[in-house]
């Protein structure tokens, strides 16, 4: 696997649900929030802690020594084991990294689409969410080919399933902007080796289904850690400053947002990436009672060389789950890092 000597960062979004200020904060703002607070986007689901951030960092120092920097950007508190000390580690709080006026916000959109903002920041930077881990070795390879990101060129139908899911609508805004910016048609023919690799595997079906379509409706973004650059945020931003900032208004996740996946779709639409197919390398799994076993199982065979462990309100026994899916990487990664107290 070739080589990649640029520095990359990583970058990860927490918060701490049991933070006693920011609990009473986001109740005064509740009220106000535009899009109800029972919907899909603000569910409890979205916040309880897992208890295992510890297992990322482990997995990080483990399997990512070649890391330059990791920014932890939080509201306002840490875990109380967290080695703030670490060279490696920066601390970043909300409130420096967005524009002025915009703090206090609780939903993760305005950050995600804010990222380019942390002091310091490398142009090549890898974003996590708080649900991604890192399993077996990954290299800077893995994320970036000759400086560009590593992306699936991938058309496909949006749908929405109407489960008073927040997401859906975003992609869909996301897709309408695109398609603003964008000819789709003009897209596909300038990088068609791009679109039309048997790399993406079974996939490249969805792209060939809708390439007679005039206008996207839709772009697939695996649910993993998004290799991302710098000087993309800020081209979007000097594009589309209007959108971005409403965005970055919000309080709480609306169906209008936009997230960081805008910022992919962009470097794709540009051609400013490199073909992977994500889906051999990372595996997104769906938390439930009863595929528990089978996660824990992936989890501790190592097969994929990363996981995102999205939550479910489809869990029944929380706590009996968490244990589990804790002592599967207990498994791996049973030794303290550095970034451990």
């Amino acid at each position: 696997m070739p080589s990649e000597n640029h520095e990359i960062d990583f970058v990860i979004l927490w918060v701490n649900p049991r933070d006693e200020k920011w609990l009473r904060e986001k109740a005064k703002y509740e009220g106000k929030a535009e899009w109800d607070a029972v919907q899909d986007a603000n569910r409890i689901a979205r916040y309880r802690d897992w208890e295992n951030l510890r297992y990322w960092f482990r997995g990080v120092e483990r399997f990512a020594p070649w890391v330059r920097k990791i920014y932890f950007v939080t509201w306002n508190s840490v875990p109380e084991w967290l080695n703030v000390h670490h060279p490696k580690l920066q601390v970043v709080l909300n409130r420096d990294m967005l524009p002025d006026g915009c703090d206090p916000v609780f939903s993760p959109n305005p950050l995600e689409t804010n990222l380019h903002r942390i002091p310091g920041l490398a142009e090549h930077f890898v974003y996590f969410n708080d649900d991604m881990f890192i399993v077996s070795p990954v290299e800077p390879a893995d994320f970036y080919l000759n400086g560009l990101p590593r992306e699936m060129a991938v058309s496909y139908a949006l749908t929405n399933t109407l489960d008073n899911d927040s997401f859906p609508h975003m992609l869909l805004t996301m897709t309408g902007i695109i398609n603003g910016c964008f000819d789709k048609r003009a897209v596909q023919r300038k990088n068609l080796r791009k679109w039309l690799t048997p790399v993406y595997g079974k996939q490249l079906l969805n792209t060939l289904r809708t390439w007679k379509q005039s206008a996207f409706s839709g772009l697939l973004i695996p649910h993993l850690p998004s290799p991302m650059k710098k000087s993309t945020y800020e081209e979007v931003w000097r594009r589309l400053p209007q959108i971005m900032m409403e965005t970055a208004a919000h309080k709480f996740r609306t169906p209008m947002d936009v997230t960081q996946y805008l910022f992919r779709y962009w470097a794709i639409c540009k051609g400013e990436f490199a073909p992977v197919n994500a889906f051999r390398s990372g595996k997104e799994c769906f938390l439930n009672d009863r595929q528990l076993e089978a996660v824990c199982e992936i989890i501790q065979s190592k097969k994929y060389k990363m996981i995102c462990l999205n939550d479910s309100k489809d869990i029944v026994d929380f706590e009996s789950c968490k244990r589990r899916i804790n002592q599967a990487f207990e498994a791996i990664l049973p030794d303290q890092s550095a970034f451990e107290l």
